[in-house]
């Protein structure tokens, strides 16, 4: 992606994206034992209030949901249809989170798993270059991890982990379950050669390519306005001679990615 565009409002006005889970340590405690103990139809059932509170509750999240799905054409024409838009929005957004933390706690038998684009990614890590796989936050990185272990090569993702000490620490000793390791993603020199070291191995390392930390990126009409996007997949695909695959981990239905 190249060229330039004016800045976006989000840029402008200096808001940043920081990473962080809403919501502290007893709130993702619950749900996660809920899943751990009960399994997701419990935990969904109590993700509906929770959605609502949402909805009623942070005005700044339920204002982007609505101008999202204005964009998409999905606005609706009146102001409860936009209601219940947002509220749909942020009830599919929970049951992501809590798939990642079935996934997480060991329970990925549950789900149903189907690889579209398995071969390309397999051909592609026979040239010895490793693989870099761009994704985005769009769908379930962990879903996407589980799939990828298939692949018979170590993956790797890099991950920006902006979660409070505390917080970080609870998912850390809860969610210890995963088939790939992490590459925390915070700008220093380390990251970059963790990375690069990964790919000379022949590795695959997945990378999201819809968030930039900081005023770097490059700005891009996208979805009928300017937005900045992170260059650093593509670069890192460029410095090391490493395939580039564009992949995604979407939710097809309960218990289906």
């Amino acid at each position: 992606m190249t060229g330039a565009a004016p800045r976006t409002p989000a840029v402008a006005d200096g808001r940043r994206w920081t990473g962080r889970t809403r919501g502290g340590v007893v709130g993702n405690w619950i749900f996660v034992h809920l899943v751990r103990v009960l399994g997701l139809r419990p935990a969904y059932a109590l993700l509906a209030f929770v959605a609502l509170y949402y909805v009623l509750c942070a005005p700044q999240a339920r204002r982007a949901s609505a101008e999202y799905r204005r964009r998409l054409g999905w606005g609706g024409s009146s102001w409860l249809r936009r209601l219940w838009g947002s509220y749909r929005a942020f009830f599919a957004f929970g049951q992501l989170l809590l798939d990642r933390v079935a996934i997480l706690a060991g329970r990925p038998g549950s789900f149903r798993f189907e690889f579209d684009g398995e071969e390309p990614m397999r051909s592609a890590l026979q040239e010895g270059k490793g693989l870099v796989i761009v994704s985005a936050h769009c769908g379930n990185w962990e879903a996407a991890g589980h799939l990828l272990s298939r692949l018979g090569a170590p993956v790797n993702v890099v991950a920006y982990r902006g979660e409070s000490a505390a917080l970080r620490r609870f998912f850390e000793g809860a969610l210890a379950e995963h088939r790939f390791s992490l590459i925390e993603s915070d700008g220093s020199p380390d990251a970059a050669l963790a990375i690069m070291a990964a790919l000379a191995r022949g590795e695959v390392v997945a990378m999201h390519g819809d968030r930039v930390l900081g005023d770097g990126g490059v700005v891009v009409p996208f979805l009928g306005a300017p937005a900045r996007f992170p260059a650093g997949p593509h670069a890192v695909a460029a410095l090391s001679g490493s395939p580039l695959i564009h992949a995604f981990a979407l939710r097809e239905g309960a218990y289906a990615y």
